[in-house]
């Protein structure tokens, strides 16, 4: 689980009280993932996660919530909540930065970071059973890398932005179901916002090359434990970048 500490901040085994929203989504995301909700399924009663992950109905309801404006949960008056159609998730998401507070933000980071959790691990697990399974994707992670490079070294910030979000889907696209490509898609617009935040941090701008690197270097090693803590200790310090742009954007 990747922990964001903000401002002061599955089926089975119970969740701690910390970052319990994030962690919730975390549970959902995996049964969705791994089919055990499909398209269309209804999932069970806010009361019946709660009791079943061992937390308050609040928790839960906050994480429905953002699933259903994500698009990936619709929830049905006198009916229940139901996981949408693959081609009902929009492809359009709304502008994440306006809509949400800091709060949610983080919480999205989080699950974004949950989400990815789940792909470095089995593409690492992939490569060292077969290790050259994913030649092409790893050489065009490295051609994404070296153009980074030079986008730094003409403070291309657009260019930047944009190739850091490639840089994730093709992972994403690679190892992941139908589901979690649309999920990553749908979180696009809010995605772009969040990466052109950290880029704008003081701190960020000058390495992102150089942190890519090292997640690429961790999936080629074909350790999933190696892999799990390069993109914990990413989207630690992503969220400690978009932070840092926020707290300025506010004058603080």
């Amino acid at each position: 689980m990747i922990v964001i500490q903000r401002r002061s901040s599955l089926m089975s085994d119970k969740i701690r009280q910390q970052t319990v929203v994030g962690q919730v989504m975390e549970k959902i995301r995996d049964l969705i993932a791994t089919g055990q909700y499909k398209s269309g399924d209804k999932i069970p009663t806010e009361q019946e996660l709660a009791d079943q992950f061992g937390i308050g109905r609040s928790s839960v309801r906050e994480a429905i919530k953002v699933f259903n404006y994500l698009g990936v949960l619709e929830s049905r008056t006198a009916r229940g909540t139901f996981v949408c159609e693959r081609n009902k998730i929009s492809s359009e998401a709304l502008t994440w930065s306006i809509l949400l507070g800091d709060d949610e933000l983080f919480d999205l980071i989080e699950f974004r970071g949950a989400l990815e959790l789940w792909c470095f691990m089995a593409l690492a697990r992939q490569i060292r059973e077969i290790p050259d399974a994913h030649k092409k994707l790893i050489e065009k992670l490295e051609d994404a890398i070296e153009k980074m490079r030079n986008a730094e070294k003409t403070e291309d910030r657009s260019t930047l932005v944009r190739l850091d979000y490639n840089f994730h889907k093709m992972i994403l696209e690679e190892v992941g179901n139908s589901i979690v490509i649309s999920i990553y898609e749908t979180l696009k617009s809010f995605l772009y916002e969040e990466i052109k935040k950290a880029h704008l941090s003081v701190d960020a701008f000058p390495r992102q090359a150089d942190n890519h690197l090292r997640l690429l270097s961790a999936i080629k090693s074909g350790n999933p434990e190696l892999a799990a803590g390069a993109i914990k200790h990413h989207f630690r310090e992503t969220a400690d970048f978009v932070r840092d742009t926020m707290q300025r954007e506010k004058g603080l």
